[in-house]
């Protein structure tokens, strides 16, 4: 009976041997240098306080109280968003064309703690509510043409008649163009004051036109830093 010859199974080399040992070892080696030591660190800038913060905030303050100087104030406010309403002022619904003027007095502080007041103006803006009679309204816009404006800021405004005053200024359409203030340094003030009168006209018509009128006067202080 002759032996049947079955198939053996083929020895591997040694040279496959040592290519597959070759390639288990460099796998093994590559997830041993996939680990690695890792640090970081978290820093806060500007120490525990950030930037910004209640300290930092800028604000300008006013006295609806017309007082001649800032140590005069007892009540200081924002006006912003909401307007304060001057106290009564002597004399302002009695101006008459080419006659004497008033004045108003707006006491000022930068109330900032550590921010400069690198630049401020002041605006007058016409805020006369519109009037349903023809006749009213043309007589509140003649007189709105008529009226004028000027400024000068001082320490104490007892003598206001006495100080310099800048260029007159006149409503362009609601607004006079800006008139710049002093800048006031953190925690400093001034009192600003506005002389107001009525323009004689150009004509004796114009005045005419504006008897009976009147208009309502809004002051925007603005301040920035920079």
């Amino acid at each position: 009976m002759t032996a049947i010859d079955t198939p053996s199974t083929p020895k591997r080399t040694g040279r496959k041997r040592a290519v597959l040992a070759a390639g288990a070892l460099l796998g093994v080696g590559g997830l041993l240098t996939a680990a690695t030591w890792m640090d970081y660190g978290l820093l806060n800038l500007n120490g525990s306080g950030g930037f910004g913060g209640s300290e930092t905030a800028f604000d300008l303050a006013f006295s609806s109280g017309q007082e001649n100087t800032i140590a005069d104030v007892a009540n200081w406010s924002d006006a912003n968003p909401t307007a304060e309403d001057i106290v009564p002022l002597a004399g302002a619904d009695a101006l008459v064309p080419g006659g004497a003027p008033v004045y108003v007095r707006i006491p000022v502080k930068n109330a900032s703690e550590k921010l400069d007041a690198d630049a401020a103006w002041i605006t007058l803006e016409n805020a006369t509510a519109a009037d349903s009679d023809p006749a009213q309204k043309a007589k509140n816009d003649a007189y709105a043409k008529l009226i004028r404006f000027s400024v000068a800021e001082t320490d104490d405004a007892l003598a206001a008649g006495g100080l310099s005053y800048g260029s007159d200024l006149s409503f362009s359409g609601t607004k006079t163009s800006k008139h710049n203030l002093t800048p006031l340094a953190a925690g400093e003030g001034n009192v600003i004051v506005v002389k107001v009168w009525l323009d004689a006209g150009a004509t004796q018509a114009d005045a005419d036109a504006a008897n009976g009128g009147g208009v309502s006067v809004q002051a925007r202080i603005d301040g920035q830093t920079v």
